[in-house]
């Protein structure tokens, strides 16, 4: 077994490498653009009929619409150092069908982590064909 770091907006892995592709409570640091390709990456390096899950924070969280909107859905709260810098995108069940285009939805869940903290859970198919 090997350990490699990649940038997840720039994978170095040759198309259709992995079989599935673990994404926890990171894909929503940055805005919709980011996740777009972020998952553009993940489309890229999963095969057809492997898995993709992750996590997305919904706009049922508490954290959406607060601070300063720096790009659509994504927000910068001053007082609230947890994201270390990383503005965090917010999106709902439209969004994330939107996002996952190329994939089948196996299960999709919006959960509360804790109170307040709601985040969707995400389980995806890649299909044979991708469309844009």
């Amino acid at each position: 077994m090997s350990l490699q770091v990649e940038d997840f907006l720039d994978l170095g892995f040759p198309d259709q490498s992995f079989d599935y592709v673990l994404a926890w409570n990171v894909i929503y640091h940055g805005d919709g653009e980011v996740a777009a390709r972020v998952l553009d990456n993940v489309r890229r390096v999963l095969r057809p009929g492997c898995l993709s899950q992750s996590t997305m924070l919904s706009k049922r969280n508490t954290g959406f619409g607060v601070g300063q909107e720096v790009a659509c859905d994504t927000y910068v709260d001053a007082s609230d150092p947890g994201d270390k810098g990383h503005p965090p995108f917010y999106c709902d069940g439209r969004d994330l069908i939107r996002l996952h285009y190329g994939f089948e939805v196996l299960k999709l869940a919006d959960v509360a982590q804790r109170p307040g903290a709601w985040h969707w859970h995400v389980l995806m198919e890649r299909t044979s064909a991708v469309l844009a």
